[in-house]
């Protein structure tokens, strides 16, 4: 299972009031306190669980300095249907 990384409190009841990119999450962007920014982050039950690019998420909570919405989608999840029905068709 890939870590995740729980979204500090006073992000997590912004985020809280604010739409979905899609169901049960939403997509993000990560300014971190050393200067790094990560403009596709997806957050979902008070965690951020996949960051656009990386296998794991390259950061921790105590570095996060804001999260911001920002609804940059992209399909993040591995065995999406999309992804299926590509298989598919390459398989045929």
């Amino acid at each position: 299972m890939k870590r995740q990384v729980p979204i500090p409190r006073e992000n997590c009841e912004q985020l809280k009031r604010e739409k979905e990119t899609g169901i049960g999450y939403q997509v993000v962007s990560v300014h971190l306190k050393d200067g790094r920014d990560f403009a596709q982050v997806v957050a979902s039950e008070g965690h951020l669980i996949a960051v656009k690019g990386y296998e794991e998420i390259p950061f921790g909570p105590d570095e996060i300095e804001r999260i911001i919405l920002n609804h940059k989608h992209w399909n993040f999840r591995e065995s999406s249907d999309v992804r299926r029905r590509r298989e598919k068709l390459d398989d045929e």
